[in-house]
């Protein structure tokens, strides 16, 4: 069973760590300039803000003296968005019209998933790179099946008790199939431990939320607050169930990124990971209260001290010198599957 314990540097191996060389200022100018555009070419531009997004962001993250490069299309990413439009409008429209054909949506959306995941992850994998190698991302659209399809139906079955084994067994997926070249990565997880960590991350949103069902049924409510100020007892109850909720998830967030990458490796590579579920609570807390008093200006800055955060507690044990082979034939993959999990808000990555 993999640890979640930060993975040591055995003899020999060195350790590297990735560094973010940007700003809040420097991306600031990036987002404020794509909204803007998005917002005036009615989302068409929104295909090129996004490439310019992941350029900046490959470009400023530094490993080992080079950093990362992008290669995405705009114009396959519009595309992709498109088509992504089309069958969400569809989907929105003729079920308002004919609220069955709901049903068909379902159904033809569950046996898509599969290829979309796949699609999806190639797509960004094969327009990375470090050091002129393309990533790759090499599952089948039935090896995803089994993990999206398979192990929803035992969700199903078990009324969401086997939600933990399915988040365990779908990021091992994600990360056993990407590869750098033609080096493969694999990952070793373990659902028991995805498990403990999902119900303790359940009885701390509870007990904490708890304390905010007391004050907004009890105790307020026998304080007798004047009408004009009877929305403090409101938001004093409401305050503990969000920073419940705050804490639970990044709880969560915290124990299963660490178990993920300290159970993951290459070829003479280990990974470390170090989250603090505390810090990152107060990161998370800290991002929201400043986005919402800025009315939405510091969201980059909110961005990119997560970004910073995470990289900080993230490593590479390396043994040696390990040689990395191109892959000698990517195919072309279209955008669409991305765009499609984009619009429908659906998480296909780690």
């Amino acid at each position: 069973m993999a640890s979640s314990a930060a993975a040591a540097p055995a003899e020999g191996e060195r350790v590297l760590r990735p560094e973010f060389t940007g700003s809040a200022r420097e991306y600031f100018r990036i987002w404020i300039v794509n909204l803007f555009f998005s917002l005036v070419t009615l989302g068409v531009y929104s295909a090129w803000a996004k490439v310019r997004k992941k350029r900046y962001f490959y470009g400023s993250t530094r490993f080992d003296g080079d950093t990362f490069d992008y290669f995405g299309n705009p114009k396959a990413i519009l595309k992709g968005r498109i088509v992504a439009v089309v069958v969400f409008l569809s989907y929105a429209i003729l079920g308002e019209l004919y609220p069955t054909s709901k049903f068909a949506f379902w159904v033809a959306a569950a046996l898509f998933l599969p290829m979309l995941v796949v699609r999806a992850l190639a797509f960004n994998a094969r327009n990375s790179a470090f050091r002129g190698l393309r990533f790759d991302f090499l599952a089948t659209a039935w090896e995803a099946a089994r993990i999206y399809i398979g192990m929803g139906l035992l969700m199903l079955v078990t009324l969401g008790i086997a939600y933990p084994w399915f988040m365990a067994r779908q990021k091992s997926f994600v990360v056993s199939h990407h590869a750098l070249g033609t080096s493969r990565f694999g990952c070793e997880v373990s659902g028991r431990a995805f498990f403990g960590i999902y119900l303790r991350a359940g009885l701390l949103l509870i007990g904490i939320g708890a304390l905010g069902g007391v004050l907004m049924g009890f105790a307020m409510p026998a304080l007798h607050l004047p009408g004009s100020v009877a929305w403090a007892g409101i938001v004093a109850g409401a305050l503990p169930i969000y920073a419940g909720y705050a804490a639970a998830y990044a709880y969560a967030q915290a124990r299963t990124t660490n178990l993920l990458w300290n159970g993951a490796y290459g070829p003479d590579i280990r990974f470390s990971s170090t989250l603090s579920a505390k810090a990152l609570a107060k990161l998370y807390i800290g991002n929201v209260v400043a986005a919402a008093c800025s009315a939405g200006f510091l969201i980059p800055w909110a961005v990119v001290r997560t970004l910073r955060y995470r990289l900080e507690n993230f490593a590479v044990l390396v043994r040696g010198e390990p040689v990395h082979e191109a892959s000698p034939a990517l195919a072309r993959v279209g955008a669409t599957g991305q765009e499609l999990g984009d619009i429908f808000n659906l998480d296909l990555g780690l």
